[in-house]
């Protein structure tokens, strides 16, 4: 930035230089050098005499700065940073838990019973006498008129259409399906039984006779007879156990005779004592002997037999069938038809007209008329009446318990720490910088310097031509300050 401010500086101080030929404002008209021979130049010239009207060029001598860019080297001021270690103490806090005894208060509920007052309010019931009014329904006959439609029956002859049915024949073709049969050779298979003989085997039971001994109870008693008193038709009821078997067709005789009431044989009369009779009675005698048998046993056998098996086999086998084919085939035929035609007849119709006509009638109406009666009504009326009741309430009362709390402090304690700073250290560094430089220049510079009155009556005389000069050599430069901008 600094180099191009520089650069900029320069020109405007090499504008300032030219500012004294003919770029500059206060030069002659003339743009280009001064006359080459004064003011005898030709005629045609752009200068023409006006060269001696205007003065006279001079050169003029003008130091000049000149911007030059310069490396240079610089001892600069650098902070460097540095990290260095310390060592510090700082204060930390530490929970610490201890155990501390704490009172607290509590609300305990304690039911206490009050007495209080409440409104009741009691019903008291009085009987009141009160009138009240009836609606009481009253049939009543009136008369009016009503219109009656009475029907008034006349004939009339009217003309109507009627569809007549008539048959008539017609033609027509319709398709018949003929039957036409048709012999026709076919194939078939027919299962053929045939028999075949099989080996197998088999097994056979056959029973074999075993002698076995076997335990057998039998009865070895004997009959006694024994005296037994009987009641009237005793045979009947005590058949079975005193009589031994009395009753039966083989020993009525024993018993005398088992007859009805009155006719007992041997018994009695009826309702007689009762009699003695001799009944054989068996006496049992239970013996157990072994009875030698034969028993027979079944034994298994396996043998092999042929037997005949028959199996269906295959065979294809031709024979002719009737096959029935239909033909289809159209025939004419005649179909009768019957079709409705109209024919127009004419009939005597009752016809039935209304006539409305006012006629008088007798109908009855309930009314309703009020009547005033009297009642005795139960009137409840409410009375407030204090009553004393007692209730319970549930009061909080406050109750001091104690308690052991884990309470935490925090306690500040020191410890050391080490930490890191950065410092900046200030160290001087040599540097290489671009520096622009005012270097001061001697220039010529011609200038129109005006004619006065006297001069201009003065005969022309010759200007030399201004050489051109050139800038002074780098040993002549000196070293200058900028100074204010000259005006040319």
């Amino acid at each position: 930035m600094r180099f191009f401010f520089s650069l900029a500086l320069a020109f405007s101080m090499m504008a300032t230089a030219e500012a004294g030929g003919c770029f500059g404002k206060k030069t002659s008209r003339c743009c280009s050098a001064p006359c080459d021979s004064g003011c005898g130049a030709p005629a045609n010239h752009a200068c023409g005499s006006g060269c001696e009207a205007n003065g006279t060029w001079e050169t003029v001598q003008k130091t000049v700065l000149v911007p030059e860019m310069v490396t240079e080297k610089r001892v600069v001021n650098v902070c460097v940073p540095v990290v260095e270690e310390k060592t510090g103490t700082r204060t930390v806090h530490k929970c610490v838990t201890e155990e501390v005894e704490k009172t607290y208060t509590v609300m305990v509920p304690v039911t206490e019973e009050r007495e209080g007052k409440k409104t009741v309010c009691k019903a008291v019931t009085s009987e009141k006498e009160e009138s009240y009014t009836v609606m009481v329904p009253v049939t009543e006959e009136r008369e009016g008129k009503k219109t009656v439609c009475k029907a008034v029956t006349s004939e009339k002859e009217e003309t109507y259409t009627v569809m007549v049915p008539v048959t008539e024949e017609r033609e027509g073709k319709k398709t018949v399906c003929k039957a036409v049969t048709e012999e026709k050779e076919e194939t078939y298979t027919v299962m053929v039984p045939v028999k075949e003989e099989r080996m197998g085997t088999r097994k056979v039971h056959t029973s074999v006779p075993v002698k076995k001994t076997r335990t057998v109870c039998q009865d070895q008693g004997h009959w006694e007879e024994k005296a037994v008193e009987a009641p009237c038709n005793a045979c009947a009821s005590h058949s079975h156990n005193d009589c031994g078997l009395c009753g039966k067709k083989k020993n009525k005789k024993a018993c005398g005779g088992c007859s009805a009431c009155g006719n007992a044989g041997s018994c009695g009369g009826c309702g007689e004592a009762a009699a003695t009779r001799t009944c054989r009675v068996w006496v049992p005698k239970m013996v157990e002997t072994q009875v030698e048998y034969t028993a027979y046993e079944c034994q298994t056998k396996e043998e092999q037999y042929t037997y005949h098996v028959t199996v269906c086999k295959p065979e294809s086998r031709t024979r002719k069938v009737q096959v029935v084919r239909h033909v289809q085939e159209e025939v004419p035929y005649k179909y009768n038809v019957t079709v409705c035609k109209p024919e127009t007849r004419t009939r005597k119709v009752q016809v039935v007209s209304h006539v409305n006509e006012e006629v008088a009638y007798k109908y009855n109406v309930t009314v309703c008329k009020p009547e005033t009666r009297t009642r005795k009504v139960q009137v409840v009326s409410h009375v407030n009446e204090e009553v004393a009741y007692k209730y319970n309430v549930t009061v909080c009362k406050p109750e001091q318990k104690t308690a052991k709390v884990m309470v935490s402090k925090m306690v500040p304690v020191e410890e050391t720490y080490t930490y890191k700073v950065c410092t900046n250290k200030t160290e001087q560094k040599e540097v290489e910088v671009q520096v622009c430089k005012m270097l001061s220049t001697r220039c010529g510079t011609l200038l129109l310097q005006p004619a006065t009155a006297v001069q201009r009556s003065r005969p022309a005389v010759a200007v030399p031509k201004p050489k051109q000069l050139a800038l002074p050599a780098s040993n002549s430069t000196q070293k200058l300050t900028p100074g204010p901008r000259p005006a040319c």
